[in-house]
């Protein structure tokens, strides 16, 4: 049995993912300069496709997603926007493709700096050119990978495709070096070596 102190130390780990995680996608963009940039992400030898994974993305040119399973049933969704305008993302226009079924997520939990006060919410706004991070809520049950993840933006359906843990890695250093104030993010794909991810097309009713 977990006791309550156990417990508690859990989601103030969570919490403190989610944070740094949110802080990572946030923080890096306003000093980084890819066109003057000392650091360089190298790229290695890819891992072979996988099927289903705890680690899942898609990856243009306008936008990044990233799903993250950090322990059974509790997902972390990050999203980058590099398009000038807003967009409204509810917790039930991502889906999870399992096994056998597909599960909408139900709430967005955000946080605000006290593990004990964290916010919940059914939606949030994509600003422009900016990026955010936020554990999603749902009837994940004790789910350890997925298949797949479906993001709904307007009428269109962005597909996430599972990647092995050293891939999503190696695509996590160069997302957080993205400059959300560029003028042109072509020089942020050119320096960091980005490569599209996953599929957009149609919406499926």
């Amino acid at each position: 049995m977990v006791s309550n102190t156990d417990a508690k130390k859990t989601d103030m780990i969570l919490t403190c993912r989610v944070a740094i995680l949110a802080g990572l996608l946030s923080g890096f963009f306003h000093s980084y300069n890819p066109a003057s940039a000392q650091v360089k992400v190298e790229d290695k030898a890819k891992a072979a496709p996988v099927e289903k994974s705890a680690y899942l993305a898609f990856v243009d040119r306008e936008y990044i997603f990233t799903v993250e399973v950090v322990k059974p049933g509790v997902l972390l969704f990050n999203f980058i926007s590099m398009v000038d305008k807003d967009q409204n993302l509810q917790a039930k226009q991502i889906r999870l493709t399992l096994e056998n079924r597909k599960i909408p997520g139900k709430f967005f939990i955000i946080d605000t700096g006290d593990p004990k006060e964290p916010v919940t919410v059914p939606s949030l706004r994509m600003r422009p050119r900016s990026s955010f991070g936020v554990r999603l809520q749902g009837e994940f049950a004790d789910e350890r990978e997925l298949l797949g993840v479906t993001v709904r933006i307007g009428e269109e359906d962005f597909r996430l495709v599972p990647l092995a843990s050293f891939d999503f890695e190696n695509l996590s250093l160069k997302v957080n070096r993205i400059n959300l104030d560029s003028p042109d993010f072509r020089d942020d794909w050119r320096v960091l070596k980005l490569e599209m991810l996953g599929t957009r097309g149609p919406g499926r009713p």
